[in-house]
């Protein structure tokens, strides 16, 4: 019986290793992150990092933002982060973007920037972030790209 089970768990072993190997194409990740505090005032779109993609083709996105209500003023925080080719700029269509209110007065909020992206040549992805209460800071984040 230990035979058996020895040789099912090499054959299986070897199978696995190549399926692996004769992979036509290998994934490629790209990845970026903010560590700084970006001050969202009231009204503008900030960006709060930026992402080099290098080649056409579609990406999955994966990342998030965190950020904290500093307004003060024991009032909520509402927040959007999306997704832009631009820096400032608009959402590009289909893009990842997400929302949430942060507590009054230092509560904190982690946006997700997940989805895909299809560039059509070498292409920077901006996050970019709108606060639409008074005060707020986007500290950390990261947005990856996987390209296979």
């Amino acid at each position: 019986m230990k035979f058996s089970i020895h040789t099912f768990v090499l054959a299986a072993f070897a199978a696995a290793t190549i399926a692996i190997s004769t992979s036509p194409a290998s994934a490629q990740v790209f990845s970026s992150n903010a560590s700084g505090d970006h001050n969202l005032g009231s009204g503008g779109n900030i960006s709060v990092m930026v992402l080099a993609l290098p080649y056409a083709g579609t990406y999955m996105l994966g990342g998030q933002t965190t950020i904290v209500n500093t307004a003060g003023n024991n009032q909520e925080e509402t927040v959007t982060c999306w997704i832009s080719t631009a820096n400032g700029g608009a959402s590009v269509p289909y893009g990842p973007s997400s929302w949430a209110t942060a507590a009054a007065s230092g509560g904190v909020i982690t946006l997700p920037l997940n989805g895909s992206y299809t560039a059509t040549g070498p292409t920077d992805l901006w996050v970019v972030c709108h606060n639409f209460g008074a005060a707020a800071l986007a500290t950390y984040g990261n947005i990856t790209a996987m390209f296979w």
